[in-house]
């Protein structure tokens, strides 16, 4: 699998357009043509976040790196009636800025919606991950307009950063793919060489070492859980942004930080950090991502640490109130988009392991997420909200 991120060079004009009822303004465009890509470098870990709990870890379907589809008797039926959609155009809403990990994915979807159901369809991004959950809460709960969201969703209202509430503002109607590898990394003068040793190094030297991570968000729930599995107490460093953590990482100002795989390679190769493991989704290995990494590449999960894991996984949402037979049909159709081929070697080349669960299971493991997220939040001291 590619470890980098690929910026779109988009062919279409690019227009100012109101977003379902919301407040502010998002930029829209036709589904692209993706075999116009521009390569380019960009971060993973920011745009998501998300996980299953050890106590509800046996109630959410395990990752198993392989993609189920709908039964072909569901997607006949979905196909029947529109595949649950309106008729006229449908509106992919991405809660972020054109070229992050989420606005790439759900271009892959948006191609694949035109090309496999024949569906009308654009995208509208939002620079504010809350702006465009809440428009999307506004929209009208008939299925003209559906989002590609992540864990953010659910870590801004736990910690009181939104006013969306994912469980009862909006409709869940799929989990997709699962994007969570991370790379725990290390300046490469710091006293321990694998993660271990570092446990035990902070252990002996509580509060010592220094984390960088954003103030709230992904990395701050992802050090939240080590500190709370581990037993370990670390300093936090404001470092919002993955390149942030990069520079102070190679320079040495930090002692710790969760950066993407690509971007790890990139500067391991280059002498200007070292890597002490990844942290996954549960059950899987660094193999489901790139069997020829080395071991300092293996999941926390894989070094022995089983309660180790935080599962990123990305979920198409609608406005709250949809109809639930509609909502079933919709899910049936994005099993048609996962399966679809170049929408499958896309979210790959993304750093996507594609992913599809019906409706059930789908809330099974969004709640277990969920869950998790509120008990690190608890342990952090951020949880506002249930």
């Amino acid at each position: 699998m590619k470890k980098r991120l690929f910026a779109i060079a988009l062919a279409a004009t690019m227009a100012i357009a109101t977003g379902c009822g919301a407040s502010s303004t998002g930029s829209t465009t036709a589904a692209p043509e993706t075999s116009k890509a521009a390569e380019t470098t960009a971060a993973t870990a920011e745009d998501s976040a998300a996980e299953t709990s050890a106590a509800e870890k046996s109630e959410a379907p395990a990752a198993s790196g392989e993609l189920e589809t709908a039964a072909q008797a569901d997607i006949d039926a979905a196909a029947a009636d529109n595949y649950g959609f309106p008729k006229g155009t449908i509106t992919w809403v991405v809660p972020g800025k054109a070229g992050g990990g989420s606005d790439l994915a759900t271009r892959y979807l948006s191609e694949a919606m035109t090309k496999e159901l024949g569906i009308t369809n654009t995208v509208t991004n939002y620079d504010s991950n809350s702006v465009g959950h809440q428009a999307v809460a506004n929209a009208q709960p008939d299925g003209s307009t559906i989002m590609l969201a992540t864990g953010a969703l659910n870590i801004q209202w736990i910690t009181g950063n939104a006013e969306v509430n994912p469980k009862t503002d909006l409709t869940l109607i799929a989990a997709l793919d699962d994007n969570g590898f991370s790379a725990l990394c290390a300046p490469v003068n710091a006293p321990y060489d694998t993660f271990d040793e570092m446990i035990e190094y902070a252990k002996q030297n509580p509060g010592k070492l220094n984390a960088g991570m954003p103030s709230s968000g992904n990395n701050t729930f992802q050090f939240g859980k080590l500190q709370q599995s581990e037993g370990i107490q670390l300093n936090a460093v404001e470092a919002s942004s993955e390149s942030d953590r990069l520079t102070n990482l190679a320079g040495g100002f930090i002692d710790l930080g969760f950066v993407g795989i690509g971007n790890a390679q990139e500067y391991e190769k280059a002498g200007k950090l070292k890597v002490l493991g990844t942290m996954a989704g549960d059950g899987l290995t660094i193999a489901d991502y790139d069997a020829t990494l080395g071991d300092q590449y293996k999941t926390l999960q894989e070094q022995g640490h089983d309660d180790l894991y935080w599962n990123v996984k990305h979920y198409v949402y609608g406005p709250a109130g949809m109809d639930e037979a509609k909502v079933k049909e919709i899910n049936a159709a994005m099993s048609v988009l996962e399966s679809n081929q170049a929408c499958n070697e896309g979210l790959k080349s993304v750093g996507h392991i594609p992913e599809w669960h019906n409706v059930e299971d789908s809330l099974k493991i969004r709640d277990a997420e969920y869950a998790a997220e509120v008990e690190v939040g608890e342990f952090l001291g951020k949880k506002v909200n249930d």
